[in-house]
Order: C-alpha cells, then structure tokens, then sequence
C-alpha cells in the first residue's frame, strides 16, 4: 500500500467473525497491489459459518459447508493500517468481506456494522464509543488466577506489572487510545478503558484490544480469558459500551437533556435501547456462559430500566454537559462481538428515533420489564423482534445470527457435565 513503511515485510490482514475475534491471513505487501485495494483478496465464507471450535454450522442452508465454502473477497482498508509489535517487522490491515460480484457480504459483522451507523447517519446521527473491557489473567494451562482479587488496588496491578507494561506498549503501537488499567474484585480480574471513537474505529479498536490482551499475557506465561463468569460467586466479566451521539453539526444532541428532564432526544433513544433489550440481548450476551454473568447483585443488569449516573441501570445515562454527556449500555459480556454489539446500539437507537410514540419521562423511569435470564429464553425474545431491527441490521444477517444461536443452544442441550453426573448419578 502506499503509505506502508518501508521496513514492513508481510502484512496480517484480518477480518472480524460472527463470534468477535479476528481472523485472517498473513502476505507479502506485494500481494496487496492496487486490485487487491478494490476488488479484494479471496477468503471463504466458511469463517463466517463455524462455531467456537471451528466446527461447522450445518443448520445454515447455503452458507459455509452446505453452500461449498464459496469464496468471500476480503477487502483492505487503508484506514487501520498499523504496526503489530508482537510480530516483527509486520503490519496489520482491518478488512471488509464482499460478496464475489462485489456487494458487501450481508452476515459480515463489520458489514452490519457499516449498515447500521449508515442507517444512524441518514436520521443525521453519527455514534462515538467506548468499550469498558473486563476480563481475566490466569496462569498458563490452567484456570489459577494470575492476582488477587482487592479492587481497585496498585498491589494487585503490581502482580502483574510486567504484563500491564506490555499490553501498554502494544496497546500503544496499535493506537488503541488506552486510558485506564485498574483491578476488579475477583481474582485475575482486570479492567481496561479507551477513548471514545467514531463508531467504526471504536468496534476495530475494541476487537484489537482482546487481541493484544492475549498477546501480551502469552508473553508472560499467563492467558486472558473473556469469558463472561469464569467462577460462580464471582465477579463476572463485562464489556461496558459508553455512547454518544452528534449531529450534522457537530453539536452533542444529548446537550439540552441534564437541563430539560424531558428531553425528546434524551427519551427517544433511552426508550430505543430499552424496548430493544429483551431481542438484543442475543447479541449481547451470545453464550451459554453469558447468562451466568447476569445474576442479581453483581452490577450485571437483569432487568431493563434507565436512569441517571446509577450502575444498577442496564442503560446508564451520565449527562455531563455539551462535550461528555452520553449513555452507557452495561448489559454486553466481555464476551460479546463489539461489532454487532454497537450495530445493535445503532438499531435501537434509529427504533427510538423513527418511532412514532414514546413514553414521557415519568414512564421511562418507572420503566423496569424483566430481561432473558438464557440463552434459551433469549432466542425466543429475538424471534419477536421488531420489524425495524431487521430493516437495519438485514434480515438475511438477523436470521443467519439467530440460527448460529440456535446451533449453541442445542450443542449444550447435547452435552453432559460433569456437574449432572456428580448430582444425580
């Protein structure tokens, strides 16, 4: 490319999957000229269509194994161009898949994405965000956690010190806007915080900092793992999502809203995220594991409800003035796909605005309507979606989504643990 270093010697190129880690393939900068910039590198939908453990999902009709593992064209963009220090001499390039004829590949986190801020903009909205990682540092092959649990606490940073040191030495080279590291409290348990971004650069940023979280913690002997609850009776892990919206203008559209307790911006997108939880959560929270996350007392919302600078609001508004004020959705696990987590941030709210009737103020704040406790229950939420969701995100992606769930509900549907054996046996 163009503006590549010169001492750059192969290039990663990665795209994100449907489960929210990046995947992909190194070249030789030569193999990314000038058709590969347009027309894109051929990839195959197949990574689009495994589960967890690269098995395939065979209940998707012609995509992945049952459609022959037709190619898909991964194509560069110049934007996300940066060293990757753990390689040497290497640079990476974030990509978006394309269909052989050249559409944009409709089940593509990145894609859905894309379509979704599109969707934002054409209401003359653009989203900037943040993702609040949680997650935890065990000991290689095993599950020992890596510090003690006092949050908050330098001592427990301390235990750690050398990988805080290397996970901010990447965090820089990949220009992730890494701001805060600090101990939760549970053992092994580490938050790490970013600048906002616009909303494209804040999923790339966020699907980079999970990657060099687990490269900088096999450097030491450890591994960081985001699986949302690890340990009953334990803090779980999280991924905090702060957002905030602007108009043509520049101007925050939530300014006037800690002025004016009835706000109709304010309202439109509380009550956007808010109707929306119940279905949304599938993305969310896309796991078996994600529900064990959400369990009263832990700050993990189980119930949908809004209101002002209070943590055990699944949707937090912090209305801070003309440059800060915003949300913070708090329902997302650490193991959610940031992508489509933020697409779906970007759904919900063109709901709330393209809606024709919202609730006053009074009604948001009493509202308080129960949330899928599985991930059985909420499948049948996101079977009831509204049509709205399916006209931003794409129906052929809603419905792909929906049977990758399907294929995880009935993999642990046919699984046998070692807990049933012990308690009925």
């Amino acid at each position: 490319m163009g503006d590549r270093p010169a001492d750059v010697r192969s290039l990663l190129l990665l795209f994100p999957d449907l489960h929210g880690g990046l995947r992909g393939k190194m070249v030789e900068p030569r193999v990314v000229d000038e058709q590969a910039r347009t027309a894109g590198l051929p990839t195959t939908d197949l990574l689009l269509a495994v589960d967890p453990r690269d098995e395939p999902i065979t209940t998707l009709p012609t995509m992945g194994l049952n459609g022959g593992a037709k190619d898909l064209l991964l194509r560069p963009d110049p934007a996300t161009l940066r060293p990757v220090p753990w390689f040497p001499d290497a640079a990476l390039l974030l990509g978006d898949l394309h269909e052989t004829g050249g559409l944009p590949c409709e089940v593509s986190p990145r894609q859905v994405l894309r379509r979704a801020l599109d969707a934002l903009a054409g209401q003359g909205i653009a989203v900037r965000a943040a993702f609040e990682f949680e997650f935890r540092l065990f000991r290689e092959g095993g599950w020992e956690p890596a510090s003690s649990g006092l949050s908050y606490s330098p001592l427990t940073l301390s235990e750690v010190a050398e990988f805080v040191g290397t996970l901010r030495s990447y965090a820089d080279a990949l220009r992730l806007g890494l701001s805060v590291v600090h101990a939760e409290g549970a053992p092994g348990l580490i938050e790490v915080n970013v600048d906002p971004q616009d909303g494209l650069a804040a999923a790339d940023t966020a699907a980079l900092l999970r990657l060099a979280a687990a490269e900088a913690a096999r450097r030491h002997g450890l591994r960081a793992s985001f699986l949302a609850k690890p340990f009953a009776q334990q803090e779980g892990s999280s991924a905090h999502v702060h957002f905030s919206l602007w108009d043509d203008t520049g101007a925050n559209v939530l300014r006037s809203a800690a002025a004016d307790p009835d706000d109709e911006t304010y309202r439109r997108v509380a009550w956007g995220v808010l109707a929306n939880l119940p279905a949304l959560s599938l993305i969310y929270n896309p796991t078996i594991n994600s529900y064990k996350r959400l369990v009263p007392g832990y700050f993990a919302p189980v119930r949908a409800s809004c209101g002002t600078d209070d943590r055990s609001f699944a949707v937090r508004a912090l209305l801070r003035g003309s440059s800060s004020s915003r949300f913070e959705l708090r329902r997302p696990g650490a193991d959610c796909n940031p992508y489509l987590t933020l697409a779906a941030i970007a759904a919900s709210i063109h709901f709330g605005l393209t809606e024709r009737s919202i609730p006053d103020r009074r009604a948001l704040d009493r509202y308080d309507e129960p949330l899928p406790a599985s991930l059985e229950s909420a499948i049948v939420e996101f079977r009831r979606r509204d049509a709205g969701v399916d006209k931003v995100l794409g129906a052929g992606f809603c419905d792909h989504y929906l049977r990758t769930r399907e294929w995880e509900l009935h993999a642990w549907q046919n699984t046998v643990t070692e807990w049933e054996r012990e308690r009925y046996s």
